[in-house]
């Protein structure tokens, strides 16, 4: 590797710790067999939502690709530096604003068709400029991308402004490496997964609409990234993704054996879980941030900084874990979590103040009616949440956080898991509570500084300058800086409520042995059952 290359990886160091195993029992790796992998076998992993979309950035979307689409690089979960993929060397030039990658011989599609640097090209464009032709969007983390040229075996990207996050861009789900006979395709037609042609260590071979997708290995793979566990084919040779929407009936598959895996654990169903005999395998996510709930400002109630502050000293986050969660969660200090090294501990300014909480409300107008609700002009103190199902605690946490603001006179409508109306909400600014998590390559200034984010749907521009710091500094304790800064911005700014650090707990069998990536997807190419 070039000497760029290394300061590069050398870089990766600082961006976000990875999975399970890396800091504390919070983050356990399967404790699963060991010794030398068996070959053979179908495994079963349950999740939570059938994929009707590839594309989509959401848990189940990415945990599925991840089997089909390779990357141009990887991330490595346990020691977090930026390792080859489809590119055996690659490099950037000091200021960020050029990437070059050496893509590898002899890697071929599911088609057969050959990967060549003109067909990651055609992918760069694609993700960096979209397709208006074929309905497709220009994919929001390529940030500054301005053209790719082809030389020989080599692609060199150029960006219109630095972003020292493009490394972490291209180990996203969204940029797997697609073939020609996809890139071809309209959105529509992309989005569907039995159209996806991909380089990767599994191939699609069928389906049962809303009810799983059966994966076959491909019995000639031999590029996967240096780092991981097995350089080859998959040990096991046939994955079944098998959705199972309600939590408690997933943990109970796990129990009966029905599948062999199953993410989206419920606090409740730990405990038996692990009385009889089962994994229970928390996976940190570093590469998100904490989970949180974006304010959006333009809400006629949210828009008072009082009210927003308010809202964030009425919740006992320690409670919230210690009643509603378990000892797989931790609460959140920061809007990153404790294993991000860039992490910024804003803790002095969160902790639970209900007294105060109580007089920034009376200050800010809203007074306690009859009824124990406050009220202001006639207008009831009530704010509804959105959150997605990809979360299973998000719902019964509210639903504490609820009983904690009912008691300073608000009134919560909790829609968590409710996928339509988060789906509405998500490019809808009306309902004021968006709950998430979301990975920050843009930046993270940018998720919440842009006019356009869904966090807020309000412009920062003091958080947009600090992105454009953070994208552009190489300087390990300068972008520390930098991105404390930013968490502290959020937080001083009261643009979100503050949670518990993101973890996706799963179920396994005691025969199974899985390990996960640093956005929590399961490498399936290296797992395998005793």
């Amino acid at each position: 590797m070039s000497k760029a290359a290394t300061r590069a990886a050398m870089l990766g160091v600082v961006f976000s710790l990875v999975v399970a195993g890396c800091s504390s029992h919070r983050h356990a790796p399967s404790t699963g067999p060991t010794g030398a992998p068996v070959r053979g076998g179908t495994l079963t992993y349950s999740d939570v939502q059938f994929v009707t979309d590839t594309m989509a950035a959401n848990y189940s979307a990415n945990n599925l690709m991840f089997q089909v689409l390779d990357r141009v690089v990887y991330v490595d979960p346990k020691t977090d530096t930026v390792h080859g993929w489809l590119a055996e060397a690659f490099s950037r030039n000091q200021n960020a604003t050029r990437y070059t990658f050496t893509i590898r011989d002899r890697v071929t599609f599911s088609d057969r068709t050959p990967l060549t640097a003109e067909v990651v090209k055609a992918n760069f464009d694609q993700l960096g400029k979209g397709d208006p032709g074929k309905k497709m969007p220009a994919f929001a983390d390529f940030v500054g991308y301005d053209h790719s040229e082809v030389s020989g075996n080599v692609v060199t990207v150029f960006l219109n402004r630095p972003n020292t996050n493009f490394y972490k861009v291209l180990s996203y789900s969204r940029a797997g490496i697609r073939a020609p006979s996809t890139l071809a395709l309209d959105y529509q037609r992309q989005a569907k997964i039995e159209n996806v042609v991909g380089s990767g260590p599994f191939v699609y071979q069928s389906q049962i609409p809303d009810q799983q997708v059966v994966l076959t290995k491909r019995p000639d793979y031999a590029w996967a990234p240096s780092s991981w566990p097995n350089r080859g084919a998959a040990y096991l040779d046939k994955v079944v993704f098998r959705v199972i929407a309600e939590p408690g009936l997933r943990a109970g598959a796990v129990q009966s054996h029905q599948v062999d895996v199953a993410r989206g654990i419920q606090p409740t169903d730990e405990p038996a879980l692990k009385q009889g005999g089962l994994q229970v395998i928390s996976v940190a996510a570093p590469a998100e941030t904490a989970n949180l709930v974006g304010f959006r400002i333009n809400d006629q109630v949210v828009n008072d900084v009082r009210v927003r502050r308010a809202l964030q000293l009425g919740i006992d986050r320690q409670a919230v874990v210690d009643t509603v969660l378990s000892d797989s969660y931790r609460a959140s200090d920061s809007v990153l979590g404790h294993d991000d090294p860039l992490f910024a501990n804003v803790s002095a300014d969160i902790g639970y103040e209900p007294e105060r909480a109580a007089s920034l409300l009376d200050a800010a107008g809203w007074r306690p009616g009859s009824d124990g609700v406050r009220e202001k002009n006639g207008k009831k103190l009530n704010l509804t949440l959105a959150a997605s199902n990809q979360s299973v605690v998000f719902r019964p946490a509210f639903e504490f956080i609820e009983s904690q603001w009912r008691e300073l006179g608000v009134v919560l409508q909790n829609r968590a898991g409710d996928t339509t109306f988060f789906n509405a909400s998500s490019s809808q600014q009306s309902t004021p509570l968006f709950g998430t998590r979301i990975q920050y390559n843009i930046g993270l200034g940018l998720l919440f500084g842009r006019p356009k984010s869904n966090l807020t749907f309000a412009k920062n521009d003091d958080l947009i300058a600090l992105s454009e710091e953070e994208l552009k500094e190489t300087d390990p304790a300068r972008l520390k800086d930098i991105v404390a800064r930013e968490q502290r911005k959020i937080i001083d700014d009261q643009l979100a409520l503050v949670l518990w650090d993101e973890v996706q707990v799963h179920a396994a069998a005691p025969n199974v042995h899985v390990e996960f990536t640093r956005y929590t997807e399961p490498l399936l190419q290296s797992a395998w059952k005793a």
